[in-house]
């Protein structure tokens, strides 16, 4: 019997005592419960029909509108063809404080796009670093930074320490950092937490991207 764990993060880390989440097959529970109760391990079904909430995730879809930044659903997740087309819609639109460019592609070829955020009020200004969706099956994470990006245009003329902010800093937002594993996530497995390449030792596809540097790294 082989379960997917959520948490903690390893098996090295659980211990007795602690509580540990865990995802199995449908099929798997049959299995899985008699042995948890034989062993006197009490146990909590938190999700009884994961499948469901998974298309509940992605449910809606008609009723995104990204015609407009007062439009576009922020409460919603968007895939990265959708995420790709509200960062080109606010390059037009507000390009006196966005500026969209690549720093490259993907393993896969897919560019990874920037988002520049600030008034450009001088030549040079200190700048922040906002990357989200690392790991690919935390949406959450790409929502935010759409979220934070929404705030800031919003609130600029209104708001004067967001314009200050906008006027002396740039914020340098990338949505999407592993833009492969996201799109994975939508297409084949919602689940998938990695990026997609290829390794000539071993069979397993991806790394984890917010590890995968030696230690001392910079």
């Amino acid at each position: 019997l082989q379960v997917d764990l959520w948490q903690p993060s390893s098996p090295f880390h659980m211990a007795e005592g602690a509580a540990a989440d865990v995802r199995v097959p449908q099929n798997a529970t049959r299995s899985l419960l008699p042995f948890l109760q034989r062993a006197n391990i009490p146990y909590t079904i938190l999700i009884s029909d994961l499948q469901q909430a998974i298309e509940n995730q992605t449910g809606g879809r008609s009723h995104r509108n990204r015609r407009s930044l007062s439009e576009y659903n922020y409460e919603v997740y968007h895939s990265l063809e959708e995420i790709k087309d509200w960062m080109h819609y606010l390059n037009r639109t507000y390009s006196d404080l966005i500026h969209m460019f690549s720093v490259g592609k993907s393993y896969e070829g897919r560019p990874l796009y920037v988002l520049k955020l600030g008034k450009r009020s001088r030549p040079y200004k200190k700048a922040v670093w906002i990357d989200c969706g690392i790991h690919a099956r935390e949406w959450i994470g790409p929502a935010f930074c759409q979220w934070f990006v929404k705030e800031a245009l919003q609130t600029y003329q209104t708001d004067p320490d967001m314009r200050k902010m906008l006027t002396q800093l740039y914020f340098y937002i990338m949505p999407v950092f592993n833009v492969d594993g996201y799109h994975f996530s939508w297409t084949n497995d919602r689940f998938w937490r990695k990026t997609r390449s290829k390794n000539m030792r071993f069979h397993c596809h991806g790394v984890d991207a917010n590890r995968n540097w030696k230690v001392k790294w910079c």
